[in-house]
């Protein structure tokens, strides 16, 4: 026995989900000419035919997509080889310049090597210079630190000091009221 449309509609449907589904659809088949099924039916068409265009549609897009990447791959090719010639050009270029600046520096060399042993007595002396320099600047730094600590250690003996001295004054105030209050109560009782 072949499966009908209902039959395939159900599939993995309990028997009373296909039941209600069979009851569903009686009722529909029944209605009026503007109800449910009519307008189903005739949503059902316009998918179809709107699914019918879709080659056709897809067709065009797909040749305007083929006609826009051959125009760009053209264009991709003509500037490719515009960049290539424009790189061999510098490259030329810079190899021009390569072979004047070592042409020039060449003769330069040539023309101060007798001044070579003065340049490295030269950089002898800069060079002790820089070493006292870093020893003095090591020195100072030194220095620097020590003193600094020494103030951070004055800071802090000052600031205890302070704390001591509100201490005393809080201290002096609560004796000056206490004797006050002593004096006040002896004068009182006599």
């Amino acid at each position: 026995m072949e499966d009908t449309d209902f039959d395939l509609l159900g599939q993995g449907l309990t028997p009373n989900e296909a039941k209600q589904l069979r009851k569903i659809f009686r009722e529909w088949g029944n209605g009026d000419e503007n109800g449910f099924p009519v307008q189903l039916a005739l949503l059902t068409r316009a998918q179809w035919r709107a699914a019918a265009q879709m080659p056709g549609t897809l067709q065009k897009i797909i040749t305007a997509f083929e006609t826009k990447l051959a125009a760009q791959q053209q264009q991709q090719a003509v500037l490719m080889k515009t960049l290539r010639e424009a790189g061999d050009e510098k490259i030329r270029a810079f190899e021009s310049t390569v072979a004047f600046h070592t042409e020039t520096m060449e003769k330069v060399a040539a023309k101060h090597c007798e001044h070579l042993d003065e340049t490295e007595k030269f950089a002898r002396e800069i060079r002790r210079q820089m070493e006292a320099g870093l020893n003095e600047t090591n020195r100072i730094t030194k220095a620097y630190i020590d003193e600094r600590q020494r103030l951070n250690a004055a800071r802090q003996k000052y600031e205890r000091s302070m704390e001591w001295r509100e201490v005393f004054n809080q201290l002096g105030t609560f004796i000056l009221i206490a004797v006050g209050c002593g004096l006040f109560g002896y004068f009182m009782r006599h």
